[in-house]
């Protein structure tokens, strides 16, 4: 089978591409290496795999996409002070270019098309576990643009009975972790300080959790939304079921490590964003409870759903996870 992945040279795509190969498809990658990293390609010698730099608002991916099979639309500008800082590039790239790659897709009669979405939309929810029947009604760009490209997804099912899939991707780790942006991911962050022997900054106490899914179980329910007929036109959350402290996981990275006299050090909540100071400035600034409130975000998927539509279950644990990242980050970071 021939398959597309936008974004395919990000965290999550490049893990994909690298998978489906595996399993003898054939697959084109898409990106315009804003985000992505070309290193990421492990593979990029793989006769099998095709790289194409473009970016999804280009109306001319119609040339991409009317070759292939299925799309994964991974494609999308993701840091959450990024996006908050440059709303308008956000809602382009995440709601305009899922809009260009659906209408295209439509075009040209394509079988079916994976969207990643995010639990971030679930921003404001506070009955936990967080089910997809919720009425997500988010308000950061980030989580409104995912929202938004939700809706637009739903309209295309409604109006051309097109299939599209959904998944809700909880906090997703795994080898190629973005660790360059300003704001990287929590593990990037932390293993890219302690293999330094640099202190770690982190904001709160630690005892905030979250859902954490290792990159190995997503993609074994991605390869599952290729042919599962019961994933047709469904949203499906995408977590381990599970919640960790930040506390729980310095530890574990912390000693795998061999770094447990490094101690972080605990700024105020208020100033997670700080590297983005637009955000605070003028007559109209970002609200500090907003970040505050992000920081001490819980998040919990419930994943009863995937479990009985999809016959998947996550399978591997935290520690195994912390484990095999951590590895990989002493060999390549």
């Amino acid at each position: 089978m021939k398959i597309l992945i936008t974004g395919g040279a990000g965290f999550i795509g490049s893990n994909l591409a690298a998978y489906l190969l595996g399993k003898k498809h054939q697959v084109v990658v898409l990106d315009n290496l804003r985000f992505g990293y070309l290193e990421n390609l492990t593979n990029r010698n793989n006769l099998n795999l095709q790289f194409i730099q473009m970016d999804v608002r280009d109306r001319k991916i119609e040339k991409v996409i009317k070759n292939v099979d299925i799309i994964f639309h991974f494609a999308g500008m993701n840091s959450l002070p990024a996006c908050q800082s440059d709303p308008l590039e956000t809602f382009s790239v995440n709601v305009i270019g899922t809009a260009n790659v659906l209408e295209i897709a439509r075009k040209c009669s394509i079988r079916r098309v994976i969207f990643s979405s995010s639990s971030a939309v679930y921003e404001n929810e506070k009955s936990f576990p967080l089910t997809e029947d919720m009425q997500v009604n988010p308000t950061l760009a980030y989580s409104l643009s995912k929202k938004s490209a939700e809706e637009i997804c739903h309209a295309y099912q409604e109006l051309y009975k097109m299939d599209i899939v959904i998944f809700r991707f909880f906090n997703v780790y795994g080898p190629h972790m973005d660790f360059r942006r300003p704001n990287p991911p929590f593990i990037s962050y932390i293993l890219t300080c302690l293999l330094r022997d640099r202190v770690p900054v982190l904001h709160s106490d630690g005892n905030q959790s979250r859902d954490m899914i290792y990159i190995d179980d997503v993609l074994q329910v991605c390869e599952i939304a290729i042919t599962n007929t019961n994933a047709k036109n469904q949203t499906f959350n995408v977590g381990s079921g599970k919640a960790s402290s930040i506390n729980e996981i310095y530890k574990q990275v912390a000693a795998y490590l061999g770094k447990e006299k490094i101690k972080p050090i605990f700024r105020k909540p208020s100033l997670l964003w700080d590297t983005y100071p637009n955000l605070f400035k003028g007559k109209f600034p970002l609200q500090k409870n907003f970040v505050e409130d992000e920081v001490h975000r819980y998040t919990l998927a419930s994943i009863k759903k995937a479990k009985k539509l999809l016959h998947w279950d996550p399978r591997v644990s935290l520690t195994q996870g912390l484990k095999r990242i951590t590895e990989f980050a002493v060999q390549n970071y």
